[in-house]
């Protein structure tokens, strides 16, 4: 029977993930677009670069919390980020501070505190840990997928519930779970095969894989017309990407490598224009394709799934066919897809996981290249997904080559290294106990 302690646990991470990964990638709240044009402009130009901050704080945090070895301080410090984005949203305008780019930084930099925080304390087979896993990735997908209502759907209630960056309401959940939780925490060892001297290892990988990504992407966004750059900007990406998995111990690089893949070709997908129902089905298909893989995982079955979205992305951009229909089907397919790619490599070392998830908040080649109309990393102007902006193939190429890439280095990967003893295993619901557990 699962105790009281535990199911506040659980509810503590995924609120907190959640809210963390909205405030990281839903940059604009939708009233935002009714301050001057000029701050908008300017904060939506800063995203990417607030984006990458975020993804290194979390890498830093996570091997910051594994070295030290203290749950208390880990669970203190999400509360204390999880306050911080708490005053950023609602105490930012009595004290005279209208820039939309300063709440975008505050936003992503304690985003960031919370996720690398909170991995090793919940890393192990766990309910816990599967929330954290979960509320990582629907958050980030619902973000990505993000599209800017219109003046029909703006008065309905699901955008009044889920409007914002993020929504008040939620922080305000998180940070009463997270400060619930507090009284139950303990001072504890780091989990096996991780201490001090693994510290250096995930913020040298994290730094090569946001470095080279966000390099490329700006590169392909400048000049991503030209095919030499777009071949040259993939092979970039590629290459960091093998290199930042290979400075990862044993196979902890696997997860790093599919989601590189994955994010490419999900940038890539047709998602607008859709009915707001269909934000309801990216928790649903995230749980799934998560608990299959993580039941049987599948790496190369992963892969190839994502090489499938941008074959299909590939195909819709050429036949021009863009309806709500295939936009809900979509929605459906990354959710699935991503939740199966991030179940199928789960690493042993929770520095690592953190790693891996750092790359689904940097914008990946395919958003760049998706840009290059307007000069600038994004999907639109306005950053979130338009239906009116023209849906090309070229990304869903470039996402093909990355994913042929990364699929290569997998193969490199798993064969040059041994296959690590005692996996991560199935969710197990915790016993509640919670001295000398993480």
């Amino acid at each position: 029977m699962v105790e009281w302690r535990a199911l506040v646990r659980f509810a503590a991470v995924y609120a907190a993930t959640a809210t963390a990964g909205l405030a990281i990638m839903m940059p604009v709240s939708y009233g935002w677009f009714t301050s001057a044009p000029q701050k908008v402009d300017l904060m939506v130009r800063s995203v990417p670069l607030a984006m990458e901050s975020g993804a290194m704080v979390a890498v830093i945090c996570a091997a910051a919390v594994v070295s030290i070895g203290s749950s208390r301080a880990a669970w203190y410090a999400v509360a204390v980020a999880l306050l911080g984005i708490l005053v950023n949203h609602v105490g930012m305008s009595g004290v005279g501070m209208d820039s939309l780019t300063t709440v975008n930084y505050v936003d992503a930099l304690c985003a960031g505190v919370i996720i690398g925080c909170l991995a090793p304390v919940v890393w192990r087979p766990s309910l816990a840990g599967g929330a954290y896993l979960f509320g990582c990735l629907s958050s980030v997908i619902f973000g990505d997928l993000a599209q800017p209502p219109d003046e029909d759907r703006w008065s309905s209630t699901l955008d009044r519930v889920f409007g914002g960056a993020p929504p008040v309401w939620l922080i305000l959940v998180a940070l009463a779970l997270v400060a619930a939780n507090l009284p139950a925490r303990s001072h504890v060892r780091p989990m096996p095969g991780e201490g001090p001297d693994f510290s250096l290892a995930p913020i040298l990988s994290g730094a090569v894989a946001v470095f080279t990504l966000a390099r490329a992407s700006r590169w392909l966004a400048e000049s991503g017309d030209r095919v030499v750059v777009v071949v040259s900007g993939v092979a970039l990406v590629i290459v960091g990407a093998f290199l930042a998995a290979l400075i990862l111990p044993g196979r902890d690089g696997v997860l790093l490598l599919l989601l590189f893949a994955f994010c490419a070709a999900a940038s890539a997908v047709v998602t607008v224009p859709r009915p707001g129902w269909a934000n309801l089905l990216i928790d649903v298909a995230v749980a799934a394709g998560l608990l299959v893989a993580w039941l049987r995982p599948r790496p190369y079955v992963a892969i190839a799934a994502s090489a499938v979205l941008a074959a299909v992305a590939a195909l819709l951009a050429l036949t021009g066919v863009a309806n709500a229909a295939w936009a809900v089907l979509g929605v459906v397919a990354v959710s699935l897809v991503g939740g199966g790619n991030l179940g199928s490599a789960l690493p042993r070392r929770a520095t690592s996981a953190v790693v891996a998830l750092s790359v689904l908040f940097v914008p990946s080649a395919a958003v760049a290249l998706r840009g290059r109309p307007f000069g600038r990393i994004g999907y639109s102007p306005h950053w979130y997904r338009l239906p009116q902006v023209p849906h090309e193939p070229v990304p869903a190429y470039a996402a093909l080559g990355i994913t042929a890439g990364c699929a290569l280095g997998i193969y490199l990967l798993r064969r040059w290294r041994p296959e690590q003893s005692a996996p991560v295993g199935p969710v197990a619901v915790e016993t509640g106990e919670v001295h000398g557990d993480a």
